[in-house]
C-alpha cells in the first residue's frame, strides 16, 4: 500500500480527535466551572517506539521497520485541560458559590474524594450541603456540612468560613475546604465537573490564594468563538487529508488501468 495513504489517514484521524475536543468544549459551554481542553500535536518518524503514544499513530497498515524513515507521521503529544479562570455570573442563591484563584472545592463521592470548580450547591433531604448530582461537599475537617436550620440566613466568607443566623449573633458552622495542587496535570475529569487524581502519591495542599463569592457562579472559561475557529481549521485540515488520499488513489489506478496496460 501507498504510503503516502497511510500518512494522510493518520493526520485525518488526528484532526478527528482535535474536533472531538473542540466539540466536547463547546457542549460544556454553560456548565459552571468547566475547563476547556486542547490537544498538541507532534511528528513521529518510523520505526515507532513501542512505549510511545505513538501507538495511537499505528494505524500505519504497512510495519514500523518498513516504513520510510524520510517521512513524519502526526501523533497527539499531550492532552491537556486549562485551568485559567472563567467569568462571574451572578445568580443571587446564597448556595452558589465561585472561587477566585488557583483551587478547588473538595468533595465526597461514593467512588472517594473528588475536586470541583462548579459550586452550584443544594441542600438535600437530611440539610446537608450536596452537589446538583449529590455529592457531599466537605469543610475543612473532612466532614460533611450540615445546615441544622434552613430558615436561617447562611453565609459564606471570602476565606470560606459558613456563618448561620438572621442578623443577630451569627454562629459558625465551619469552613469550606478549599485545595490546591502544585500541577494539575495530576488531575484527570471524571465527568459532571468532577476531578481525580491520577497518581494517590499526590496529596492536595490548602489553597491559601483564593476567595470564595456566594451567590455567583464561575462560568465556563470556553471561548466560543476561538473554538468554533479552530473547528473550522480541523474542518479544513480534515479535507486537504481526504484530498491527498483521492489524488493518490485516483494516481495509483491511472498507474494500473492506463500506465500499465500493454497496447
Amino acid at each position: 500500500m501507498h504510503e503516502g495513504l497511510i500518512i494522510a489517514a493518520s493526520g485525518g484521524v488526528k484532526q478527528q480527535l482535535k474536533m472531538d475536543v473542540l466539540a466536547n468544549n463547546l457542549a460544556n459551554l454553560n456548565n459552571a466551572g468547566f475547563k476547556s481542553d486542547g490537544l498538541v500535536f507532534r511528528e513521529i518518524y518510523p520505526p515507532f517506539d513501542e512505549d510511545s503514544s505513538a501507538d495511537a499513530s499505528k494505524n500505519a497498515l504497512l510495519p514500523p521497520n518498513d516504513s520510510n524513515e524520510n517521512v513524519a507521521y502526526v501523533a497527539v503529544d499531550t492532552l491537556y485541560t486549562d485551568h485559567s479562570q472563567g467569568i462571574f455570573h451572578k445568580t443571587d442563591n446564597p448556595l452558589d458559590l465561585a472561587l477566585e484563584g488557583d483551587g478547588f472545592f473538595e468533595i465526597e463521592t461514593p467512588q472517594g474524594i473528588r475536586y470541583t470548580r462548579n459550586g452550584n450547591f443544594r441542600l438535600d433531604t437530611g440539610k446537608f450541603l450536596v452537589t446538583q448530582d449529590g455529592n457531599f461537599l466537605l469543610d475543612k475537617n473532612k466532614q460533611k456540612i450540615k445546615i441544622e436550620d434552613n430558615s436561617a440566613k447562611i453565609d459564606f466568607g471570602p476565606d470560606g468560613t459558613i456563618s448561620m443566623g438572621n442578623g443577630f449573633g451569627n454562629q459558625p458552622a465551619g469552613t469550606l475546604s478549599l485545595v490546591k495542587f502544585e500541577d494539575t496535570r495530576a488531575l484527570a475529569k471524571e465527568g459532571n465537573g468532577l476531578y481525580k487524581i491520577m497518581d494517590n502519591k499526590i496529596k492536595p495542599l490548602a489553597a491559601d490564594k483564593i476567595k470564595v463569592a456566594q451567590g455567583v457562579l464561575e462560568r465556563s472559561n470556553v471561548n466560543s468563538i476561538e473554538e468554533m475557529t479552530n473547528m473550522i481549521t480541523a474542518i479544513r485540515g480534515f479535507e486537504a487529508y481526504q484530498k491527498v488520499i483521492q489524488s493518490i488513489d485516483e494516481a495509483d489506478d491511472r498507474a494500473v488501468n492506463s500506465i500499465g496496460r500493454v497496447v
